[in-house]
């Protein structure tokens, strides 16, 4: 498929349900954990002819020919997690969304309503589970061996028009949703059949470690699309901001959007240099904190949930928050961030 050429597929998502909260308690094992799922899942996706397009961290993003093709694929994915989970010290849940629609290949990558729908679609999924669109349903409804369960209406978020979404029943789910009823543990993602040491840190620890604070206030986040154009259009808007007077500018990328974090009196700007109908959103009125660590400790675990719990026990809630290497980025209301740089200051080397 040349660049730039439009064509019907089908996307499959599968992300580790609960990775993240198992790489800030345990890095180590965490990317012990990845290495033997992508081990395990990259040749299930060449049987059923699925081209892997990218990784995302613990996510998948492959690209199939058929809506029936994906979910097949899926099924022997969760069953070969499965299968896995029964003889691994530790267990990983995946999870999985696939929806069927045009898609644009360029450099490699693909874009399209069928990438952004279903990375909306995985998230609907418990660990274990399947989700399909009702376009995928429409092709696969006949051709495979399981229940396909409507689950209830769900709007998803930046999609402009209702989509059904089913639930493909595994058997085996069946047991493990029951098990998992009777025997419930507050970390569902990473299932622990041997209780694990980990290093973490705790309040005391963290005292000391960070080594500057700093606060702005008229911040302003922007949310836009993400796709080929936006990169150029940012380069230029990265050119009009004065770092030397200390003006802010931090962009966040994911999949489908990107956040723009910068001063309130460059909005105008902003959105000048952007087509309107790519802005999924504006927050002025914000405050940020950079919290700067020396470099080898800003992902030991512990610290982000310290940073958090001393806010939230303080009835401050944290809009946004940014790993930036070596320093971290907390994003609250302007009314708070003042109270906010107080209290983490207690934190600050002295």
């Amino acid at each position: 498929m040349p660049d730039g050429e439009r064509r019907l597929a089908a996307i499959m998502f599968t992300d580790i349900v609960g990775y993240t909260a198992l790489a800030q308690r345990n890095e180590e094992l965490a990317l012990r954990m990845l290495k033997k799922h992508n081990r395990l899942l990259r040749p299930i996706f060449s049987r059923h002819n699925g081209r892997e397009v990218k990784t995302m961290g613990d996510a998948f993003l492959v690209e199939f020919n058929s809506a029936l093709e994906a979910t097949n694929c899926s099924v022997e994915v969760q069953k070969a997690m499965r299968d896995f989970n029964e003889r691994a010290k530790e267990t990983l849940q995946v999870r999985v969304g696939i929806h069927a629609g045009d898609v644009v290949r360029r450099k490699g990558d693909v874009l399209g309503d069928a990438v952004n729908i279903a990375s909306r679609i995985v998230r609907l999924a418990d660990g274990g589970d399947i989700c399909i669109s009702e376009q995928v349903y429409d092709q696969v409804r006949n051709k495979v061996r399981f229940p396909l369960v409507r689950l209830e209406s769900h709007d998803l978020k930046n999609v402009a028009f209702p989509i059904d979404v089913y639930k493909v029943k595994l058997p085996w789910r069946e047991q493990e949703v029951n098990h998992e009823t009777e025997h419930a543990e507050p970390f569902a993602g990473v299932i622990r059949r041997r209780p694990v040491r980990v290093r973490t840190i705790d309040l005391k620890s963290v005292r000391g470690i960070i080594s500057k604070l700093t606060m702005k206030d008229r911040i302003v986040i922007v949310k836009l699309t993400n796709d080929s154009e936006m990169p150029e259009a940012l380069a230029r808007f990265s050119e009009t901001v004065d770092y030397g007077r200390g003006e802010t500018l931090h962009i966040v990328s994911a999949i489908e959007t990107v956040s723009i974090v910068t001063d309130s009196k460059n909005l105008e700007k902003l959105i000048a240099m952007i087509p309107q109908k790519k802005i999924l959103g504006v927050y002025p009125g914000l405050g940020e904190i950079v919290i700067s660590f020396p470099e080898d400790t800003i992902f030991m675990p512990g610290i982000v949930a310290t940073i958090s719990g001393i806010l939230a026990k303080n009835k401050i809630n944290i809009l946004e928050y940014f790993g930036s290497s070596p320093q971290s980025i907390v994003i609250v209301d302007q009314q708070d961030a003042l109270r906010s740089y107080q209290l983490l200051q207690e934190l600050t080397v002295t």
